[in-house]
C-alpha cells in the first residue's frame, strides 16, 4: 500500500511523494533522508484549530482499517 513521504532536500525545502515501505526503505538505505506524511493541514486554516484537525485525520485513518 502506498502511503504519503516526504524527501529532505534543504533545510527549507521537502519534496512530498507517495511510494510503498519496501521503495523508502531502499531510499534510506541509500542514505536519503525520508519522513512519513501523518497529516496535512490546508493553509488557511487558523492555528488554534491545527490539533483537532489533525485528530480528525487520524481517526478517519484509524477507521479505514477496519
Amino acid at each position: 500500500m502506498k502511503k504519503r513521504f516526504s524527501i529532505s532536500v534543504h533545510a527549507r525545502w521537502d519534496i512530498p511523494f507517495d511510494a510503498t515501505p519496501e521503495q523508502v526503505a531502499d531510499m534510506r538505505a541509500d542514505g536519503l533522508a525520508v519522513d512519513e506524511i501523518c497529516n496535512t493541514v490546508p493553509h488557511w486554516l487558523p492555528g488554534p484549530l491545527v490539533r483537532g484537525w489533525c485528530r480528525a485525520q487520524d481517526a478517519w485513518q484509524w477507521l479505514r482499517m477496519i
